[in-house]
C-alpha cells in the first residue's frame, strides 16, 4: 500500500505549539508522513538577490509608493522565524522544507513529486487568509491540486476569539470597537485553550535524489544552509535602502532598540515567560502604567512582532495571563492586556467584513458614511504621493525623520534603524502625517509595511485609517499635539536624545521645540547645524506647550479611562501597505477547518 502523506503549507503560523495544521496531520492515524513546507513568496519579499534565481514577476514593492514590501528588518525577522521553526521541527524528528518562489506553484510541484514517487497525498493543509492577494494564491493552488486529485483544507485559527464563538456573524461585526468589545467580553472567558500537540511527530517523507530533481523549485541547494547563509542574499537587492546598514545578519540588534529579539518561536516563548512569569511580580503587573513607555524592552508585552507571523499563539498568551492572575490576582494591568488583544481581533474581523474597502483611500468611511467621505476623496484634500519630490518636501521630511519636530523625528529614526516603534510613537507620527501635513494616509501605511517587523495587514490599515479620520474612530477629528505628547511621555528628552544624538546637548526646556533656541544657543547646543532650524509646520496649538509644565506621564496617565469602552488612542499596532487587499467571506465554497 502506498504511504499516505499530508503536506502542511505554513504561512502565518510559524510555530510548533498550538498549531492546528500540525496537530490535525500528526493525529491522523491513516497518515504515515507529514511534510511541513514554507515558501518565501517572491511577490512579498524580493528574491532577486539569491544566486541564479529567476522570476517572472515585478519587484516586490508596494503599490502606491514602490517601497520594498518587505524591508530589511522584516526580511531578517521573517527569515530568523522560518529557520527557527525548522530547528524546532527537527527537534521533534520532523523537518521543514524551505523553498523560494510562488507558494501555489511550489506546493503543487511538491505534491506531484510525491505522487510520482509512490506517495498517496491525502491533503494539503493551509491557514485561511482573508486578503485579496492571498485569496488569489489559495484559489490558484486549489485549482492546481484539484488536477492532481488532492484536496486543499483550510484552518481558521489566527484570531483569539474563534469565529464559531463570536456572538454575531462576520457581516454583523460592529463598526465601532466599543460594542464589539462589550459583546465579546460578555462571552466570559476569552478564547479557547491552546491545542494539545503530539509528544512526537510523524516523519517527513523520504526524498530520494530522483524526487529532489523532479521538484524543479529553488531552494534544494540551500537545504543544508542556515539563516546566516540565506539572509545576505535576501538583503542584497535592498542595499539601496538606508536601513540595510543596520541589518547585517551577523550583527546583534541595536542595543538601543526596544525590541532586541530575533524572530522565531523560541525567542517568542522566552519573552512570554519573562513578561508573565519572571519577577515578583512579573512585568505584566505594571502593564497599564508602563505601556506608553518609549525606552527599553520592558514597557510593553513586545509580543506583536511574534503574533503577526504566528510565532506565538494568542491562545497561549491568554493562558499565560490566566496563570499570572491565578497567582497574583487580576487587575487593571491584566485587563488592559485583554483589551489590546481584543483590538487585534477587532481589526482582523473588520478586514473580513469590509475586504478591499479597508485599504482604499476612503477606507471604512466610504462605506459607513459615504456623504462624509466624499469630500475627503476629492482632489486637493490629501497631498498625493510624489516619487520625484525634493528631500525638503513635507512628506519626504516625514519619511526621513527630518521634520524638525523632535518627538516625531526620534520615533521615525527608531523605526528606520530598528524596525520597531512604540504604540505611542505610531499614533503621533500617523497623526502628524495625516492631520498636520495632510498627506495621503496610505503613504504612511506603505512605509510601515516595509519597515515594521510587526506589520499585519488589518491592524496596520485599520489603525492608519482610524488615525487619519477615515476609519472607525467615533471622533474622526482627533489630532495629536506632538509637543504636548513629547512633554507628557518624554518630559526630560531622554528618548529624543537617544535617537537624535545631534540634540544631546539641548536643554530639557527646549528639547521639544529646539527652534525656540536663539542663534547663539543653537550654535552652542547643536553642533554643525545637524538638525533642521525650523519645523516643517508649526501649529498655533503647540505654543502653550513649548515650556514643559508638570511631571509628564512617565508612569501612566491617571486620567486614562475607558469611555464607554473606548480608550484614548488607536489600540493595536499599526502596519500595512496601500495595496488594496481584499477578503474572502465565509461561505465562499472553500472548505475550512476550525480547530477545536
Amino acid at each position: 500500500m502506498a504511504p499516505s502523506t499530508i503536506v502542511t503549507l505554513l504561512t502565518k503560523d510559524l510555530r510548533v505549539h498550538d498549531n492546528a495544521l500540525l496537530r490535525t496531520a500528526h493525529f491522523d492515524k491513516e497518515v504515515d508522513h507529514v511534510l511541513p513546507l514554507y515558501v518565501f513568496d517572491e511577490r512579498s519579499i524580493e528574491l532577486s538577490g539569491l544566486p541564479d534565481y529567476s522570476k517572472d514577476t515585478p519587484p516586490a514593492k508596494t503599490r502606491l509608493c514602490k517601497f520594498w514590501r518587505t524591508g530589511v528588518f522584516r526580511a531578517r525577522f521573517l527569515s530568523e522565524a522560518v529557520y527557527d521553526l525548522r530547528d524546532r521541527l527537527r527537534s521533534k524528528k520532523s523537518d521543514l522544507l524551505i523553498r523560494f518562489g510562488k507558494p501555489e506553484v511550489v506546493a503543487a510541484n511538491v505534491v506531484k513529486a510525491l505522487q510520482e514517487n509512490g506517495h498517496n497525498v491525502k491533503a494539503v493543509f493551509m491557514q485561511k487568509d482573508f486578503y485579496s492577494e492571498e485569496i488569489a494564491v489559495e484559489r490558484r493552488l486549489e485549482k492546481a491540486l484539484k488536477k492532481l486529485g488532492v484536496p486543499l483544507t483550510f484552518f481558521d485559527t489566527t484570531p483569539l476569539i474563534d469565529i464559531r464563538d463570536l456572538p454575531f456573524s462576520v457581516e454583523q461585526t460592529p463598526d465601532v470597537f466599543t460594542p464589539f468589545r462589550k459583546r465579546v467580553e460578555a462571552l466570559g472567558k476569552l478564547g479557547r485553550p491552546p491545542l494539545e500537540m503530539p509528544s512526537s511527530f510523524k516523519p517527513t517523507p523520504p526524498f530520494s535524489d530522483t524526487t529532489t530533481s523532479q521538484l524543479n523549485d529553488y531552494g534544494s541547494a540551500l537545504d543544508g544552509k542556515g539563516v546566516e547563509d540565506v539572509l545576505p542574499d535576501l538583503l542584497r537587492p535592498l542595499e539601496d535602502s538606508y536601513e540595510t546598514k543596520f541589518s547585517d545578519s551577523r550583527s546583534p540588534w541595536d542595543e538601543k532598540s526596544a525590541f532586541p529579539y530575533r524572530g522565531g518561536e523560541t525567542p517568542a516563548l522566552e519573552r512570554l515567560d519573562w513578561y508573565f512569569h519572571e519577577g515578583s511580580p512579573p512585568s505584566v503587573a505594571k502593564y497599564k502604567e508602563t505601556r506608553n513607555g518609549l525606552l527599553g524592552h520592558g514597557y510593553s508585552t513586545k509580543l506583536s512582532p511574534f503574533l503577526c507571523l504566528g510565532m506565538i499563539s494568542p491562545r497561549l498568551i491568554m493562558q499565560s495571563l490566566d496563570e499570572h492572575e491565578k497567582e497574583y490576582g487580576s487587575s487593571q494591568n491584566t485587563y488592559w492586556v485583554r483589551f489590546e488583544m481584543l483590538w487585534r481581533d477587532y481589526f482582523l474581523y473588520i478586514a473580513r467584513k469590509y475586504g478591499t474597502n479597508l485599504f482604499k483611500l476612503g477606507s471604512l468611511e466610504a462605506v459607513t458614511d459615504p456623504k462624509q467621505a466624499k469630500y475627503k476623496m476629492e482632489p486637493g484634500w490629501w497631498k498625493e504621493w510624489d516619487p520625484n519630490a525634493s528631500q525638503d518636501s513635507p512628506c519626504m521630511r516625514w519619511l526621513n525623520g527630518t521634520t524638525g519636530v523632535p518627538f516625531i523625528d526620534a520615533n521615525m529614526s527608531e523605526l528606520r534603524e530598528t524596525g520597531f516603534m512604540s504604540n505611542r510613537g505610531r499614533q503621533n507620527v500617523a497623526s502628524f502625517l495625516t492631520k498636520d501635513l495632510r498627506v495621503d494616509w496610505r503613504v504612511g501605511a506603505e512605509f510601515f509595511e516595509s519597515h515594521l517587523i510587526d506589520y499585519e495587514p488589518s491592524a496596520n490599515y485599520g489603525n492608519w485609517a482610524y488615525v487619519a479620520g477615515v476609519g472607525n474612530d467615533p471622533r474622526a477629528s482627533r489630532q495629536f499635539n506632538p509637543i504636548k505628547q513629547g512633554n507628557d511621555y518624554d518630559p526630560y528628552g531622554e528618548y529624543i536624545k537617544t535617537w537624535l544624538p545631534s540634540l544631546t546637548k539641548v536643554p530639557t526646556h527646549r528639547i521639544q521645540a529646539p527652534w525656540m533656541l536663539t542663534p547663539s544657543e543653537r550654535a552652542q547646543y547643536i553642533e554643525d547645524d545637524r538638525y533642521p532650524a525650523s519645523p516643517v509646520i508649526e501649529q498655533p496649538t503647540w505654543k502653550p506647550h513649548y515650556t514643559k509644565k508638570g511631571p509628564g506621564k512617565l508612569h501612566g496617565n491617571p486620567n486614562e479611562r475607558i469611555r464607554g469602552g473606548m480608550r484614548t488612542g488607536s489600540g493595536a499596532a499599526l502596519g500595512r501597505s496601500g495595496s488594496e487587499k481584499g477578503h474572502g467571506a465565509r461561505g465562499d465554497g472553500i472548505k475550512t477547518v476550525e480547530a477545536a
